[in-house]
């Protein structure tokens, strides 16, 4: 049976930050696992990680205009790796929180903040 949730909001991410329990240590941040949408539903076995995310937590030593709640993009190139000649996969690191899936990432897999 295929897995389906729902990408969360900005709306959604800023109630969820009042409270969150975890602090990513040093240079990584806690993010959104949101991906590319198709049609009304997120197909999470088919679909593919979204460039967009939001940030959940943040260590200490990430920058200063990096906050949870920020809308970051990622650089989803140099998250992939090879699984075989031409296929390559996403790596995250999951965590669960609250019956949601988030990820650990570093933050030099953000590439930009994204104001839009």
């Amino acid at each position: 049976m295929e897995e389906i949730a729902n990408n969360l909001t900005q709306k959604e991410v800023l109630e969820i930050i009042k409270d969150f329990p975890l602090v990513p240590l040093r240079n990584r941040l806690i993010i959104t696992v949101n991906v590319e949408e198709s049609d009304d539903e997120l197909d999470l076995v088919g679909a593919g990680l979204d460039e967009s995310q939001f940030v959940i937590a943040r260590g200490s030593h990430v920058f200063e205009e990096i906050k949870p709640g920020t809308k970051v993009q990622l650089d989803l190139d140099k998250m992939s790796i090879q699984m075989g000649p031409e296929n390559y996969q996403i790596k995250i690191d999951p965590v669960k929180v609250n019956g949601k899936v988030y990820a650990y990432i570093y933050d030099t897999s953000i590439k930009a903040i994204d104001y839009r």
